[in-house]
């Protein structure tokens, strides 16, 4: 998914342990998990 801000991510949500997180490519090919809040800031609307 591409958030508002241009971000690239990956929401995983694990159906047995009700785990849920989302993640980018970080710059070394792995990933890194974001911080709930750090998604919703990025998926804002900007107001013109």
């Amino acid at each position: 998914m591409v958030l508002t801000d241009g971000t690239d991510v990956t929401f995983v949500s694990c159906q047995v342990c009700e785990t849920r997180a989302w993640y980018r490519q970080a710059a070394d090919g792995g990933w890194e998990g974001l911080p709930i809040e750090t998604v919703l800031k990025s998926a804002e609307r900007r107001r013109r």
